[in-house]
């Protein structure tokens, strides 16, 4: 049969030692990361996979137990018994975005705001909803807001939610 690509469950904090192993075997492997600053150490940036406890594994369907039985991994994602196959334009999609050392390059939105000024939460549970900015959050990634239709209650969401 001809290797087609499966989307591979890794037990928790285990995508680098299968992506090791399976790799190391020669099954070819897409290890989708991004580089994000860290929380606890200012100034370093931590390497996150992209999609947490799972990796896109091409191989034959009748390789499937030596796959499934690969030290780290808990499962090859199925839908009743058969493996589900990962279409090739989704993997393409990911590999477009990636760069030789399977970084992923995520896009910010720049989003400059004063304190004060009336903002429309574009995302989340809150989407659409006009809310009034009041800070941004040491980490830089969150945002302190005063909804509108509740003048009193505050809500701390992500920045990359809000449209100007």
């Amino acid at each position: 049969m001809v290797p087609k690509w499966f989307l591979v469950k890794t037990k928790a904090l285990n995508e680098n030692r299968v992506y090791t192993r399976l790799a190391g075997a020669g099954y070819e492997v897409l290890f989708p990361r991004y580089q994000k600053r860290s929380r606890r150490h200012r100034g370093v940036l931590e390497t996150r996979p992209l999609f947490p406890t799972y990796l896109f594994v091409r191989f034959d369907p009748d390789e499937l137990k030596t796959i499934k039985y690969t030290h780290g991994v808990s499962r090859v994602i199925t839908f009743g018994t058969e493996p589900q196959e990962v279409g090739e334009e989704i993997v393409s999609a990911i590999r477009e975005r990636m760069d030789e050392g399977g970084m992923v390059r995520l896009e910010t939105k720049s989003v400059s705001i004063a304190p004060g000024q009336r903002v429309k939460i574009a995302e989340g549970p809150f989407a659409g909803l006009d809310a009034i900015f009041l800070e941004e959050l040491p980490d830089r990634e969150r945002v302190v807001l005063l909804l509108d239709a509740v003048s009193s209650y505050r809500l701390t969401i992500e920045k990359q939610s809000l449209e100007q």
